[in-house]
């Protein structure tokens, strides 16, 4: 029987993992997405963007980034706050992942944790819940990979040099971002990339027309990556990012101002180097993946003045990193009906929070680390029936700022049938567990939460049932899913017998929910559907007033609740140079208070709303080599809070809305 997968597809994704993501048509109409009609498991994203539609979006911050994809909402507003979830869950409960570089820790839990620049990306997969043994350790959630370009992305086979400008403009924060890429061979087998971009905006300004205090932004990014073969059976890429952020911001940035959320100078910093290696001899049974990393991610605090808590006026300016490194080397091999993917990784992390001012008032070092061993196997039973099983050993050790240290450790296996019942249609179901051991707290907490000192490992399982029809114009997918987390890690909440400081196994959550997706292409024209519903909840609470509720909004390292998402999609090709697309997200409001919130009092509802977007391509040379894409989001300038965002839950507290209208335009020449 002949193997289900060759090398050239498994580095590709199945079709229905790119529904998020609209289908331009290039110059002969032919879709730049490729689809391989393959029902069964050669990977484990659910969705994946592609620099496609990062572009035709022209993608500014993380919520340009997943705007398509239901399962995944992004609040906050402001770049510097916007936090990532994943059917209603954090990204502190994913895996996430730039290049392979782990993006471990979190610096404050009123500020988003990743920093990511849309201009560098090539793809972003995302998967949702607990997944492959290859999904990493501690993937509760699920994971996020954003994958870097590289020259040989940009050079066509008889460029050895090359160089791209891009300028754009954003019309609401009257703001400008330029890049300039310069690539090239430096051998016939080595290529290099350089790319420099500045972003300087203005405070944006809502729906209603009024601004968005301390929403400006400067930002600074620099990325360098050389890669290319080192022999016939050898290649690499070695990769250096920072990303720089400086300006006044608020304290606590996702929400708005007030006498106890005051604007303060803050710097932050991320800078990740990575070495990616690569072993494939022409054996079946050897094909080596080695990467290696280093992450640090910093962020100063300058607090004005005021008096501490022995009356004394201070002015405490507080420096905070998390330092993350580590490997994974896994190899493949293709074995009859076989794909086995086999490996391990380590990963050390360091926390540490200094107040370098005039008065001590936080500190504290943490240092953790996880050792996983996994290995997952494709078998293609049949020519219809195809089984992919795998299992991850995990094991995490953490010293955490009181002296305390926590050893855990757990199995995590997982089982995804798929069976082709005709060419066009396949089902499957699958399960899959995943454990997180005691981890490193977040930077701002140290030296002020601590940890219980019987604190215990949290175990995910996700459980899911569905189908896929892939026809020749039209694609379709759906799949019910059921997910838990047992000793869910946070704080308690308004519970007379703990202190509220204290970090613990709170209780166990629940998600069920819904994922539909559709695309429809025929000519000129695709158009695309997609749906999710999810409502994560606590079945029981060590804190009585929450079991039975949806994840508390103030649950801040755990999730939120997101009413049922649809995004609709259309991309047309009007001529041979000139592509337009419009895109919406439409979102059910959350009426029932006690179900959805925490509070009832202070937020009775979750407003729904509607948000449209157009989009439009111009190709000025025969060439492409030089084209304008314009950009309208938020077309009918809607005034709302995104679900994912802390909305109005009193005079303190209070979220901040959605940018209004805004007007793109970009203009990019490559050479």
């Amino acid at each position: 029987m002949q193997f289900g997968f060759s090398r050239s597809s498994i580095a590709l994704a199945v079709a229905v993992a790119t529904f998020g993501s609209p289908v331009t048509l290039a110059d002969n109409q032919q879709q730049k997405i490729e689809i391989i009609e393959v029902h069964g498991k050669v990977s484990d994203a659910d969705m994946i963007i592609d620099q496609t539609d990062l572009t035709q979006l022209q993608a500014n911050d993380l919520s340009d980034i997943f705007r398509s994809l239901p399962q995944v909402s992004v609040g906050g507003s402001t770049p510097v706050a916007q936090k990532i979830y994943v059917r209603g869950l954090e990204d502190t409960m994913l895996n996430v992942s730039i290049d392979g570089a782990l993006q471990a820790g979190y610096l404050f839990h009123h500020q988003g944790r990743l920093s990511i620049e849309p201009e560098l990306l090539k793809q972003v997969d995302v998967v949702a819940g607990a997944g492959d043994a290859t999904s990493g350790s501690g993937a509760l959630g699920g994971a996020l990979r954003f994958k870097t370009k590289s020259a040989s992305d940009l050079l066509a086979p008889d460029e050895n040099f090359g160089a791209l400008f891009k300028l754009g403009y954003y019309g609401n924060s009257e703001g400008f971002k330029a890049s300039s890429t310069v690539y090239g061979r430096v051998t016939d087998d080595i290529d290099a990339l350089v790319s420099l971009i500045k972003r300087d905006t203005e405070n944006m300004e809502d729906g209603n027309g009024d601004e968005i205090p301390y929403s400006q932004s400067e930002q600074e990014v620099g990325f360098a990556k050389i890669s290319g073969d080192i022999t016939d059976t050898q290649s690499f890429s070695l990769s250096h990012d920072v990303r720089h952020d400086d300006g006044t911001r608020l304290l606590r940035a996702h929400w708005h101002p007030s006498r106890k959320n005051l604007p303060l100078p803050q710097e932050s910093e991320r800078t990740t180097n990575t070495l990616n290696y690569f072993y494939a001899p022409q054996d079946d049974l050897i094909d080596i993946a080695f990467s290696a990393y280093q992450t640090k991610n910093s962020i100063t605090h300058a607090h004005p003045e005021g008096e501490n808590r022995a009356g004394i006026v201070v002015q405490n300016t507080y420096f905070a990193e998390y330092d993350s490194q580590g490997f994974d080397i896994k190899n493949i091999a293709l074995y009859n009906t076989h794909k086995i993917v086999a490996g391990f990784d380590y990963r050390s992390d360091e926390a540490i929070l200094e107040d370098i001012g005039s008065n001590y008032e936080l500190s504290g070092v943490e240092k953790g680390k996880v050792l996983g061993i996994y290995i997952q196997d494709y078998f293609q039973v049949t020519d219809q029936f195809q089984i992919s099983t795998g299992v991850r050993y995990d094991n995490y050790e953490l010293d955490d700022d009181n002296g305390h240290n926590f050893d855990s450790s757990g199995f995590s296996p997982n089982l995804n049938l798929t069976y082709e019942l005709t060419p066009e249609l396949s089902v499957n179901t699958g399960y899959a567990k995943a454990v997180r051991g005691q981890k490193v707290k977040e930077l701002f907490v140290l030296g002020y939460y601590d940890n219980d000192v019987n604190l215990r490992k949290e175990v995910a399982e996700n459980i899911e049932v569905g189908f896929k029809y892939l026809g020749d114009n039209l694609v379709v997918q759906a799949d019910v899913f059921v997910s838990t987390i047992d000793d869910a890690v946070s704080t308690a909440k308004n519970l007379e017998t703990q202190a509220a400081h204290i970090l613990s196994n709170v209780g166990d959550l629940e998600n069920k929910g819904l994922n539909i997706n559709a695309r429809y292409s025929f000519d000129k024209v695709s158009l695309s559907l997609a749906f999710n519903s999810s409502s994560p909840e606590w079945k029981t609470h060590i804190n009585p007033a929450l079991a039975g509720t949806s994840i508390s909004d103030q649950d801040w390292s755990i999730g939120t609740s997101v009413g049922d998402t649809l995004t609709l999609g259309a991309d047309y090709s009007l001529t041979d140079s000139i592509e337009l697309a419009w895109q919406a997200r439409l979102v059910k409001r959350l009426d029932d208070a006690g179900t959805y919130v925490w509070d009832n009092t202070q937020l009775p509802e979750k407003v729904g709303y509607g948000v449209h977007d157009l989009k439009a391509t111009w190709y000025i040379t025969d060439n492409e080599n030089l084209k304008l894409d314009v950009a309208i989001k938020n077309v009918f300038d809607k005034f709302y809070y995104d679900h994912a965002t802390y909305a109005a839950l009193g005079p303190i507290d209070t979220g901040v809305a959605e940018p209004g209208r805004d007007i793109r335009a970009t203009i990019t020449w490559q050479l």
